[in-house]
């Protein structure tokens, strides 16, 4: 799977309203939480009526896709056992390559070699990352803390 190409889907601005549309009757349609599923129907120009049932998570994904498509934003699907190189993990994680190669050798994250090359799934650089946001939010309330402690937010 190569993520540095992904196919563009251009809209017009009727498909975007469309899309745009359809996502908030989605956020809608999940407004009832208890609901196991939730039902897409379709009527087609012979008034031929199908129906279909999907869980409310995966109605929740397809809403955000559709909202991201709307609005004409980039976004990337990507299977979590995908193995991606060093450069598109940094990517990702926006750090340098440097800085993670270096996290890989402290044994941070798990990676595998190819020959010379490192390999890296996507769902230990999403724990990596999500381990990330919590470190640096603690190191934010911590700042705040010791900035009250000493007066830092008198006037």
């Amino acid at each position: 799977m190569t993520i540095s190409s992904p196919e563009r889907i251009v809209l017009s601005d009727d498909e975007a309203t469309l899309l745009a549309q359809a996502s908030r009757l989605m956020g809608e349609a999940l407004d009832r939480p208890h609901a196991p599923r939730v039902a897409l129907v379709n009527e087609d120009n012979d008034g031929d009526i199908s129906r279909i049932e999907v869980p409310p998570t995966t109605l929740r994904a397809l809403s955000r896709i559709l909202a991201m498509m709307a609005k004409q934003q980039v976004f990337v699907m990507v299977p979590e056992h995908t193995e991606l190189t060093t450069k598109q993990a940094a990517e990702i994680l926006g750090v340098s390559r440097p800085y993670l190669i270096s996290r890989l050798e402290a044994g941070d994250l798990d990676y595998r070699k190819v020959g010379r090359h490192r390999r890296i799934r996507m769902d230990d650089i999403q724990r990596f990352k999500h381990a990330m946001q919590v470190a640096r939010k603690s190191a934010l309330d911590e700042l705040v803390a010791t900035s009250e402690d000493i007066g830092g937010y008198d006037l």
